[in-house]
């Protein structure tokens, strides 16, 4: 999620996709087009109703009625059964063309329509509930400048009277769902945030580890560049719980955190991923490079623990050669039995071991 700015000078949290991402996507396909499909079908329906009391709509109304019904209903089935993607400039339309179209029967016979109120509600809603804050209040404004220009044509006060009466709607409804749904993103993104983030040292946790992973692995795969996966792991830390407790084994674990993460780039993911395990993923970096960085890890460590009340030491395992592991999973046991190596070896040192035997 990002934070933008809405109108109303209000923080708006949106996916940062442009092109509309497959949810939104889904949401536009399917949720707009059975809306409008449902608006069709509505209009079509009072137009019999009222053929069947005698009491019709004016001939040029109810010819507008049948004809934009139709339009609607096709454009709603193409929207449910299509598997292109929706450029976004296209999605964000939808609701104001759909708004003009509302309001046509209006200027059918120079008398505004009843209809026009309650279907307006309708792309307002949609735009304000999938796409943004921005498109629905310009939704907002399409359709209180046409339904004005419709309306107009009207005798008397009744234009103006319904006018005033379904722009005051359309403002409210609005408002209250944009700041329903901007409350409901917020939520959403601090939830995600706790979801992939270890509460004790800040850093990713073994789900945001494994995500960060498994996108890095598919894009070495795909030919991207080089990467290198570092695992750390603390030399003897149950002593360190043993000796002077869960408080200090906590502290020490902290400390570590802050440690490595000063010592990678914004672009590498340092995660803790067990007990007293930690993880680096190092993107666009070569073999040569990352067992460089590696035992300038281990090196470190071991140099500024020496201050602290409780020292420590690392062993580190490397692996990087994504493209001979199939999966993520593979990756991590090479990286894991390098580290099993270091350990077996005599801790405080990096091992590193190639996917294929």
């Amino acid at each position: 999620m990002v934070e933008v700015r809405t109108v109303d000078g209000t923080a708006e949290y949106r996916p940062p996709d442009p092109d509309l991402g497959g949810s939104r996507q889904w949401a536009v396909k399917n949720i707009g087009g059975g809306l409008m499909l449902a608006a069709a079908v509505l209009v079509t329906g009072v137009t019999v109703l009222t053929d069947l009391r005698h009491e019709p709509f004016p001939p040029a109304t109810r010819t507008a009625n049948y004809v934009l019904s139709a339009v609607v209903a096709l454009i709603g089935l193409y929207l449910l059964r299509t598997s292109r993607r929706l450029p976004g400039w296209l999605a964000n339309s939808i609701p104001s063309a759909a708004a003009i179209l509302i309001c046509l029967p209006t200027s059918a016979d120079e008398s505004p329509d009843e209809l026009g109120p309650l279907l307006l509600t309708w792309p307002v809603t949609f735009s304000a509930a999938v796409l943004s804050a921005r498109v629905a209040w310009t939704t907002v404004g399409v359709a209180g400048g046409v339904f004005a220009v419709m309306a107009s044509f009207s005798r008397g006060v009744d234009g103006v009277t319904l006018w005033v009466e379904a722009v005051a709607s359309l403002v409210v409804i609005c408002w209250m769902v944009v700041r329903v749904q901007n409350q409901s993103l917020r939520l959403r993104a601090v939830l995600n945030n706790l979801a992939h983030t270890d509460p004790l040292t800040g850093l990713a946790n073994r789900r945001g580890f494994d995500d960060a992973l498994a996108r890095e692995h598919a894009r070495r795969r795909r030919g991207g560049p080089p990467m290198a996966l570092l695992l750390v792991d603390i030399d003897h830390f149950k002593m360190v719980n043993d000796s002077w407790g869960h408080q200090a084994g906590d502290v020490t674990l902290r400390r570590l955190g802050e440690l490595l993460s000063g010592m990678f780039r914004p672009t590498d993911v340092v995660g803790r991923i067990g007990g007293e395990e930690f993880a680096v993923l190092i993107p666009d970096c070569t073999a040569e490079k990352a067992l460089i960085r590696a035992q300038a890890l281990n090196e470190s460590v071991r140099t500024v623990t020496r201050g602290w009340e409780h020292p420590i030491t690392v062993s580190v395992g490397v692996a990087t050669r994504p493209e001979d592991a199939p999966t993520p999973a593979e990756l991590l046991a090479a990286a894991d039995a390098a580290l099993y190596a270091a350990k077996a070896a005599g801790r405080d040192r990096v091992c590193t071991e190639s996917v294929l035997p």
